[in-house]
């Protein structure tokens, strides 16, 4: 959120210190990496590698990605019945980016994503009840 104060001084909330009166100097400022706003160009991130890891039970098939100071408002997950994509954005602005073809087929409608300390995990429903031998389609 951009904060104009009454004393004419421009910022970005109360993590950021960066303060100026010249509007053009505030829009050419570097950003923050701290607080619940990202300041300065989204389009800057550093691609990641993390571990990831798959299981199944008999109706659920499991994506755990395990990284640390994930940014749930700025990640995306999207799943369709055929396929899982992830941009999980982290620490100061990396990204892990997964797209797989699933190996079966799921209903995304009872499927369900959790933002947890170390990890994100997509828990998938099943369309049929049996087993894959992978996760996804090579």
């Amino acid at each position: 959120a951009v904060v104009s104060t009454q004393s004419g001084h421009y910022g970005r909330g109360s993590c950021c210190q960066k303060k100026t009166t010249d509007f053009d100097v505030f829009l050419k400022q570097e950003g923050c990496t701290d607080g619940n706003h990202l300041w300065g160009d989204p389009s800057s991130k550093k691609e990641a590698k993390c571990r990831y890891d798959w299981h199944q039970t008999g109706d659920t098939v499991s994506f755990t990605v395990y990284v640390k100071n994930v940014k749930p408002d700025l990640s995306t997950v999207i799943c369709n019945p055929v396929k899982l994509e992830l941009e999980i954005r982290f620490g100061e602005n990396e990204v892990f980016n997964f797209k797989g073809v699933l190996n079966g087929i799921i209903v995304p409608e009872k499927s369900h994503v959790g933002f947890f300390k170390t990890k994100v995990e997509v828990s998938m429903r099943k369309a049929e009840f049996f087993g894959w031998n992978k996760l996804t389609v090579d």
